[in-house]
């Protein structure tokens, strides 16, 4: 695996699992870092997998990362998987090496990237053997983007551990360390406060079911570049009472438990991870229709969709969830059940591993042809 590092977030998360559960799966994964190992990156180390790190600074690396080639022709991989932030550099770097397979998986794409990106991310994906896209409307933004043939594409929707995001009685500890009454409903999200995320709507959102449902307060869990910004936009719309921004935390999953509402306000996303692991936990959910949300949500059969810039339908999906216990929940056993059927660990790093035989079995072919 190649990354820039493995810090905590949602591709980072994908990347640590999948590297677990191709281990247990009886595969030798370890992961090269080109930029730090990063707080995921020092546990699988602690944990023994292979963890290095290669610096791989700057744009010229792009076009002779000597520093990369060098270590892959000492590790000689069968397959060179390469995750956003690191494509052409691990795929030159292969190519350099003459290492075996390049797979590459595209997690997201970001709004108005360097002039730059476009370009080396057309060049890359025409020396990728095989490209992974984890969502159906990456899979098209490859096709437009990057003119990659829909053949040499698959989509692989991410994963989480089923069994530890998984609901449990509340025990109300999160009303307790915030300081509000046990009967007030909560109203969360996870996520990095990065304009991606849009947080901004979704406090918007909730200033007008505060309005409506006093008894409502809003949690946001994660920390970011946004935090002023955001405590300064709850302030202003009076909601410093309401809403509570507790930062980081090594356990989301005890939040996720705690909360009656779980919302993803993203204006892009590939396949939430913060999503999928609230639907793990029973967790009713509200999310903008972007990206692989609508699939997350089998179309609105798991959850209710909301446009992406529009606070007042996001606010009456909110405000309509928590006033129907019953569907909330019949929604939130709905999302459990596909998330356990179709996003394990173990179902994912299986189609990962087909992924690798076919990129593999071409690479022989063209070989062989030549």
């Amino acid at each position: 695996m190649v990354v820039p590092a493995l810090d905590r977030a949602g591709l980072e998360m994908v990347v640590v699992s999948l590297v677990r559960t191709l281990g247990r799966l009886g595969h030798d994964a370890g992961v090269v870092c080109i930029e730090r190992a990063g707080e995921l990156g020092e546990q699988l180390l602690a944990e023994g997998v292979r963890i290095k790190v290669v610096p791989t600074p700057g744009l010229r690396t792009n076009v002779f990362p000597a520093n990369l080639a060098n270590h892959f022709r000492q590790v000689a991989p069968d397959v060179v998987h390469v995750h956003s932030g690191a494509w052409l550099k691990a795929v030159r770097a292969g190519r350099m090496a003459s290492s075996g397979a390049t797979i590459s998986t595209l997690h997201g794409i970001w709004p108005d990237p360097p002039w730059y990106v476009p370009a080396y991310s057309a060049i890359a994906a025409a020396q990728t053997d095989r490209i992974v896209a984890v969502s159906t409307s990456l899979s098209l933004h490859l096709v437009r983007a990057f003119r990659v043939s829909p053949a040499k594409i698959d989509v692989i929707e991410n994963g989480v551990d089923a069994t530890w995001f998984s609901p449990a009685p509340r025990t109300g500890w999160l009303h307790r360390e915030l300081g509000i009454d046990p009967a007030n409903r909560i109203v969360g999200t996870v996520g990095r406060l990065h304009s991606v995320k849009n947080h901004a709507l979704l406090i918007d959102a909730f200033a007008i079911v505060h309005d409506k449902l006093p008894s409502t307060v809003l949690v946001i869990v994660g920390e970011g570049s946004l935090r002023l910004k955001l405590e300064q936009r709850i302030a202003s719309k009076g909601l410093g009472h309401a809403v509570f921004l507790p930062g980081v935390s090594s356990d989301v999953r005890a939040y996720y438990r705690e909360f009656d509402l779980f919302v993803l306000s993203s204006v892009i996303e590939g396949t939430s991870i913060s999503g999928l692991e609230a639907m793990a936990c029973g967790v009713g959910t509200v999310a903008t229709e972007v990206g692989g949300n609508a699939s997350l949500l089998g179309g609105g059969a798991h959850g209710t969709l909301v446009p992406s810039d529009d606070a007042e339908a996001m606010a009456n999906a909110i405000l309509q969830l928590l006033s129907d216990d019953d569907k909330r929940l019949r929604l939130a056993v709905a999302a459990r059940k596909d998330v356990v059927e179709n996003h394990s660990e173990e179902a994912v790093a299986r189609q990962y591993l087909q992924t690798y035989r076919r990129a593999l079995d071409g690479r022989r072919s063209a070989v062989w042809h030549d």
